[in-house]
């Protein structure tokens, strides 16, 4: 059995593992990079090096990671918006890997993306109606513009907006508005998976909270799934059923939010939650953990491991071999060569000198 074959089979119970909505299996998206007037190849950012999960039907799966770690680009890739270099992209047992546009269609009404930035995300030309109806005209969705105008109108109140303001235009918006707008796009189609790079990053912290529980009033209502992509782990506990940290384009370890925030196996792991600046964090026991060097570049990353020049742990083996995602409790997946052979691994790192 593979990695991807058991954490699919293992990690999110019966139901899930007998029909998961979404598997990606051995995902990787690397860049070229070209110089000079001929446009010479002259390496490769490794953005995601092998990336393996399953979401359940109405299941929240969190992704987490320091900027620049790959999260953004596995949303992407999974939605087929970038082609992936290698693995395979199941959705509900169908693989969608090699479809071209024309075949994607279709799962286009199944998959949507919810963007990051709400005024860049939305086309300043256009209407807020007309933003969030043009996934009807596209897939012909609506049989009438009367029919599409009550559709666009309707996705508006549920979103918290008057269907007075459909015929504002983006500028004449708060920021927290235009994501809500974004959000109603993305519900037009009925899809069952949506893809939030980040939603509530640009926001302020108040207007976070307000999308957030939008987010999972409407995953009650519609019986949506979500790949959550952030790196604030407090919106992440809140938000989602199971979590996946991200380092340098590896998943490092995937559990059920419980789970993970309560006992972290990760030496990575473990420094992203003592950073977390919440009381009830730190009442848990934990010592602030502060790693040393940067990220190293995702053009060069270290053999074997690659948290490994960062970690206090490190052993010889973790410079030559990479570590296999692992279950190490029940539907708790970690890859560190420390949990290896009964090896003592303490519960909270402690802090670098």
């Amino acid at each position: 059995m593979t990695v991807a074959d058991e954490i699919r089979s293992r990690s999110g119970g019966a139901a899930h593992a007998a029909s998961p909505l979404l598997e990606v299996r051995n995902l990787k998206k690397h860049f070229p990079i070209v110089k000079g007037f001929f446009s010479r190849p002259a390496g490769m950012v490794y953005a995601v090096d092998g990336v393996s999960f399953s979401i359940g039907a109405g299941e929240t799966l969190g992704l987490v990671g320091e900027s620049g770690c790959g999260k953004s680009t596995v949303g992407r890739t999974v939605l087929k918006l970038l082609e992936p270099t290698a693995g395979r992209i199941l959705v509900r047992g169908e693989d969608i890997t090699d479809h071209g546009p024309e075949q994607m269609l279709p799962y286009r009404r199944q998959l949507q993306m919810i963007y990051q930035d709400p005024y860049a995300s939305l086309n300043p030309r256009m209407s807020a109606g007309e933003i969030v109806g043009e996934p009807l005209v596209i897939h012909r969705a609506a049989a009438n513009a009367d029919e599409r105008r009550d559709r666009v109108a309707t996705l508006f109140a549920r979103v918290g907006l008057r269907p007075e303001l459909m015929s504002h235009y983006p500028h004449e918006f708060s920021g927290g508005q235009r994501q809500r707008i974004g959000i109603a796009r993305a519900l037009a189609l009925n899809p069952e998976l949506v893809v939030g790079d980040e939603p509530v990053s640009a926001l302020d912290v108040s207007i976070q909270a307000q999308i957030i529980n939008l987010l999972m009033d409407l995953q009650d209502e519609f019986k949506l799934s979500y790949l959550f992509v952030a790196h604030d782990l407090a919106v992440v506990e809140h938000l989602s059923h199971r979590v996946a940290v991200m380092y340098l384009g590896r998943i490092v370890e995937l559990a059920d939010k419980t789970s993970l925030f309560d006992m972290p196996l990760h030496p990575y792991t473990q420094a992203l939650l003592s950073a977390v600046p919440f009381p009830k964090y730190s009442a848990r026991g934990r010592k602030r953990v502060i790693l040393k060097g940067d990220v190293p570049s995702p053009i060069n990353p270290p053999s074997g491991c690659h948290f490994h020049t960062r970690c206090p742990y490190a052993i010889a083996r973790c410079r030559e071999e990479a570590p296999v995602l692992r279950e190490l409790a029940t539907g708790h997946f970690a890859a560190c060569h420390l949990h290896d052979g009964g090896i003592k691994f303490p519960r909270s790192a402690p802090a670098a000198a």
